[in-house]
Parts: structure tokens; C-alpha cells; sequence
């Protein structure tokens, strides 16, 4: 058995989406079932509001623990690229890319990606994840388009394709309908109010109909919260504003939705069209990367055809079979399967 070093910085929500994925390879790691490994030990620390001590942390005491750590395990693991700077100096070592946004910011059909004007102490901090990144044994992309541009920004680091998981079964599971839906058609957003995740764009396309849209996930800001309400009453869109939600009545809003809205112009994954599929919804999705890699190909839609979406919304139909069918793609087995080539392709 290989022994796994898993590393990271501040100890994320296991509700965040980089918390989460890192939280799903810890379980699985502990539960042995990627063959010929088994989990050592775990670096992180407790999130703290003190910038003086983060850099600290992120620079310094972070790396030196775990370069001496690395020394008693066959591989270590850093679960995002935002902890690049994690990399030991020797031994063999991989990390999940989610996604380049935030290191190399870009505009995207009008809408800003990243942060294109970062701070000084940014500036030193993304020259030292990069540099992380490049002395990488091998770069675990969760999309092919990640995987695309890893290969052109860090040319001669080996790349692997593994997609996020999810347990089929959790999204199965029987559930009550939601107290909250409405009569008629409900339809559900997920995410931030990130101007990538185009909430504005899933109003606009619900305006004058006869539809409930309910926007799921805590706000960015209590600003962003009203100004998109405000938005919805001048454009008669009938907008529930729900917030977030316990695992469970995730499910239950997913598999009672008559369909998720995902117009988002670029994300690293996009896992809730994923998870839409598991629990028998359809998804309709922007179609832009990397989340226009999960759907069926007439769940695809131009992400700035209005007109097309409402026609998708009332043509709307029961396609349980087929869109759990597509989510089995992206199973919890596959992704052990996957995941042991790729370790196995560095030793």
C-alpha cells in the first residue's frame, strides 16, 4: 500500500465547492477504496481572519510541514491549485486543478473572470502557486477544458482527466416535495451571484412567464441579494429567493424541480447539472465550459438566446431514465477507477 499525504490551506466548509471535493477524497481515501492506497496523514489548518497569519501559514509554515512530511509518504496530494505553493521540493506529488480562472484572469462573452488587477501580495502569491504547479508530478483536471489549458500553461507536466463524483445513490433516496414550490412550474438556480453564474440572464429568460424561479445558495452580499430581487419585480419575474440548504432538501428541491437553470459562462466543473441529472431533472445548461461537458446534447442552449431557453422551458418533458443514465458517467466507481490509473501512471 502507497501511503496518500492529502494537503490544503485553511481548513474550507466541506458546503464549498473546493471544501467539498476535498472532504469526498478524504472519505474516500479513509474508506480504502482506491486500490494499492491508503490515506497518511492530513495537512491543514483552521481558517483565520488575521492576514499577517495567513501569509504566514500559506508562505512559510505551511510548505516547510509539508516538504518534512512528504518525506514519510510515497505521494502527497494537494486538493486545489489555489495551494499550489504547497508542492514539496522532492518526492512524488499531484494537485487537483478546478480551474485557471484566478490564476490566469480573462473576459468571457463580456463578463470578467478572475481578478484582473490583483494586490501586490496576490501577485507574489500566484508567482508561487504557478511555480508549485510546474514542479507538479502530475496535474488531476476535473474537466477536459482545464485539462486543455493546463497542458498550454504548464507544458511537459503530465495531466489526467477526472471528472467530480457523486454517490448515485444519495440522490434517490424518497423525498417530500419542497413547502416552498409553488403551483405550475418550478425551476431552480444554484450558486453565487457571481457575474460568471449570469443569475441576471435566468431572470431575464423567466420574465412574463409563468414560472417560479427559485435561487438556491447564500448570497454573495445582502447588496447582491437586492438588487437582483429589484430586477425580478420590474422584469415580472416571479423570483423565490430560498438561500441555502441542508443537504437533504438540496435533493428533495432537485428531484421535485421541473428543471435546473445553469447559464454560467464558465465554470471549472459545474456540479449542480450533474446533480440535477442524478436526482432524474433536467439540467439546461449555457453552453460553455467546462459544465457543457456533463449534459445531454439538447439540454445545451446558446447562452444568450433568450428565446430558445423559454422554448426549452415549455417543452419541458420527463426524461428521468435518460438523464440518470448520463449521470452513472460520473460515478463514484468510475472516479476510483480513474483516479488509481492516474496515481499509478506516476510511480
Amino acid at each position: 500500500m502507497r501511503k496518500i499525504l492529502l494537503a490544503r490551506g485553511g481548513a474550507l466548509s466541506p458546503y464549498s465547492g473546493l471544501g467539498s471535493t476535498h472532504s469526498a477524497l478524504l472519505d474516500r481515501l479513509q474508506l480504502g477504496i482506491v486500490e494499492g492506497y491508503e490515506l497518511g496523514d492530513v495537512h491543514e489548518y483552521d481558517l483565520s481572519k488575521n492576514p499577517f497569519k495567513r501569509i504566514w501559514r500559506r508562505w512559510k509554515s505551511g510548505p516547510s510541514k509539508v516538504n518534512l512530511l512528504a518525506k514519510t509518504h510515497d505521494l502527497t496530494h494537494v486538493t486545489d491549485q489555489e495551494q499550489g505553493g504547497l508542492i514539496p521540493k522532492s518526492g512524488k506529488s499531484v494537485i487537483t486543478v478546478h480551474d485557471l480562472f484566478h490564476l490566469f484572469p480573462s473576459t468571457r462573452k463580456g463578463v470578467e473572470i478572475g481578478d484582473n488587477n490583483p494586490s501586490f501580495i496576490r501577485k507574489k502569491d500566484l508567482k508561487k502557486i504557478k511555480k508549485g504547479l510546474s514542479r507538479a508530478d502530475l496535474l488531476i483536471c476535473v474537466s477536459k477544458d482545464t485539462q486543455e489549458e493546463c497542458e498550454m500553461r504548464f507544458p511537459g507536466i503530465k495531466t489526467a482527466w477526472i471528472p467530480h463524483a457523486i454517490n448515485l445513490q444519495d440522490y434517490t433516496v424518497e423525498t417530500e416535495r419542497p413547502s416552498w414550490f409553488k403551483d405550475g412550474i418550478n425551476l431552480i438556480v444554484i450558486g453565487s451571484e457571481e457575474p460568471r453564474k449570469r443569475l441576471e440572464f435566468a431572470i431575464e429568460v423567466c420574465s412574463g412567464m409563468n414560472v417560479t424561479l427559485h435561487k438556491i445558495g447564500a448570497e454573495s452580499s445582502q447588496e447582491s441579494k437586492k438588487k437582483l430581487c429589484k430586477l425580478a419585480t420590474d422584469l415580472n419575474c416571479n423570483l423565490n429567493w430560498v438561500g441555502r440548504l441542508e443537504q437533504e432538501e438540496m435533493v428533495a428541491a432537485l428531484q421535485h424541480a421541473d428543471a435546473l437553470l445553469f447559464p454560467s459562462i464558465a465554470e471549472g466543473f459545474g456540479l449542480p447539472p450533474l446533480e440535477a441529472y442524478a436526482a432524474g431533472t433536467v439540467a439546461l445548461v449555457a453552453d460553455a465550459p467546462a459544465h457543457n461537458e456533463i449534459p445531454l446534447e439538447h439540454h445545451i442552449l446558446p447562452h444568450d438566446e433568450i428565446e430558445m431557453w423559454r422554448t426549452a422551458i415549455n417543452e419541458l418533458r420527463d426524461e428521468t431514465s435518460e438523464v440518470r443514465e448520463r449521470a452513472a458517467n460520473f460515478s463514484v466507481e468510475k472516479w476510483t477507477q480513474r483516479l488509481q490509473e492516474a496515481y499509478d501512471s506516476i510511480f
